[in-house]
């Protein structure tokens, strides 16, 4: 599915780049690292001080080598396959707080170890993310470790990392030691993908030092990278949705051109996280109509530059799992999804903003994943079926119900897990159970239910002193 094209054409697109290249040409973009600017003034960019002008020949030659696709090792060896709208739904990521029990508390490691169990049990989430939830409990200077040591323990997903900087350590260190745990673990050597890389500019166009670091390692160590524009309008972007998206959209094209002048061919996600702004609380609003447009902006311009591309998921500016959570977290999600999106961030478990992480949420969140799936699966049509033979059989007045269950109701038909599908007085007597209890009910079984998934001594090695 397009969706975005009912919102930018294909002269949307080439009108969003030619200005963007303005932008780039004539404004530039800040690169704090001497490194940076050196590839690029190499290969035709000016350079003053610490900002890059590129010219359009530079942008065109970087993007001359990108590609649509790419392949991914998972922490079982296997490998997973994304690109040409791979709908991979992801984790939450990167939250400080946990909301338990009606009220919010810093995370710690066993929130981490719990959400990996829920996600390893999960049947629609596709990766996970290093960033699971903040582990308050743990030395922050061995945080990382000690999060990938338990995602390679618990789960067997694909996963994605944004490497954080310690008192010790600069990204590019901790970057680098994460692709050795998980390529020791793996078995891989040769510097093979087992990881997607996070790297995200500061807005209004600039790239830190600290970003740099991390990209370089990636660039280096053959990890597909994807790219996260996160500006807000009115302070870090122009209030304008369109001067919005043409910064960002020049933001990510200088660091693609500096991705592909280091390693040419390495897989980029082209992605954007913008949202739109609550000027009243100078802040974030995750769940406005204007993230969604901002995410089929970011279909659109990917499709344009033939990338692979991420949106964000199920993110929402609620404080509990209620009707605001839902609405908007089913549109953003919704809206990611029927643009054959190729990696959706944040597809399950958040809540107010990047703040939240909910275990129940997850579990809701699933229940809007299944059915954005089934949406975009649409409907079967067999044009060598007669379908009126089965309606003349039954007749007018007659009944379709009839014999054991039809197989298509069970191949078309989607049947939610904990919402409520009867009317309120079946409800009542079942117990009248909310869905929050019923979400409870099943992140409490599923914990209890979840086996770890094998693994051999060697890795144990690997793993076991963080653990």
């Amino acid at each position: 599915m397009d969706l975005e094209k009912l919102f930018f054409t294909q002269e949307d697109a080439a009108f969003i780049h030619e200005q963007s290249l303005k932008v780039l040409a004539e404004t530039g973009c800040v690169f704090d690292d001497e490194k940076a600017r050196n590839v690029l003034q190499k290969h035709g960019a000016r350079v003053d001080g610490n900002v890059v002008y590129f010219t359009k020949e530079l942008v065109e030659k970087g993007m001359s080598t990108v590609v649509d696709s790419l392949e991914l090792y998972r922490p079982d060896g296997t490998i997973y396959q994304m690109g040409h709208g791979s709908k991979s739904m992801c984790t939450a990521g990167s939250p400080p707080y946990i909301l338990e029990d009606g009220k919010f508390r810093f995370a710690v490691m066993d929130d981490y170890v719990r959400i990996c169990k829920l996600v390893q049990t999960s049947d629609c989430l596709d990766m996970t993310h290093l960033n699971l939830c903040d582990t308050y409990d743990i030395d922050r200077n061995e945080r990382a470790y000690h999060m990938m040591a338990a995602l390679l323990r618990y789960t067997t997903l694909p996963m994605s990392i944004t490497a954080l900087m310690t008192a010790k350590e600069d990204t590019g260190m901790v970057a680098s030691r994460l692709i050795d745990m998980v390529s020791q673990f793996i078995g891989k050597e040769n510097n093979e993908p087992v990881m997607i890389g996070c790297v995200s500019p500061i807005s209004p166009l600039a790239y830190i030092k600290e970003a740099l670091d991390a990209l370089y390692v990636y660039c280096e160590r053959n990890q597909p990278i994807q790219l996260a524009a996160c500006s807000l309008p009115a302070l870090t972007s122009q209030a304008s949705l369109m001067g919005t998206i043409i910064q960002n959209n020049a933001e990510l094209l200088a660091a693609i051109v500096l991705i592909q002048l280091l390693r040419p061919g390495l897989p980029i996600f082209y992605g954007n996280t913008s949202t739109s702004t609550n000027l009243r609380k100078v802040s974030m609003a995750l769940g406005n109509s204007e993230t969604a447009l901002i995410s089929l902006a970011t279909a659109a311009m990917a499709k344009f530059y033939h990338m692979p591309f991420r949106t964000s998921g199920a993110l929402n500016d609620a404080v509990d799992i209620d009707f605001q959570a839902g609405v908007e977290s089913a549109l953003n999600l919704t809206c990611g999804a029927l643009s054959d999106v190729d990696l959706i961030y944040f597809a399950a478990g958040m809540l107010s903003g990047f703040n939240v992480t909910s275990l129940e949420k997850y579990v809701v969140d699933e229940q809007l994943i299944k059915m954005v799936k089934r949406l975009y699966k649409g409907v079967d049509i067999d044009r060598t079926k007669d379908y009126t033979a089965e309606i003349a059989k039954v007749g007018p007045k007659g009944t379709f119900l009839y014999g054991r269950t039809p197989k298509e109701y069970r191949k078309e038909h989607f049947i939610p897990d904990i919402f409520v599908k009867t009317d309120y007085k079946a409800w009542e007597n079942d117990g009248s159970v909310s869905i929050k209890d019923r979400a409870s009910q099943v992140v409490k079984n599923r914990i209890e239910s979840y086996k770890a998934p094998e693994i051999t001594p060697e890795q144990m090695k690997v793993i076991e002193k963080y653990l």
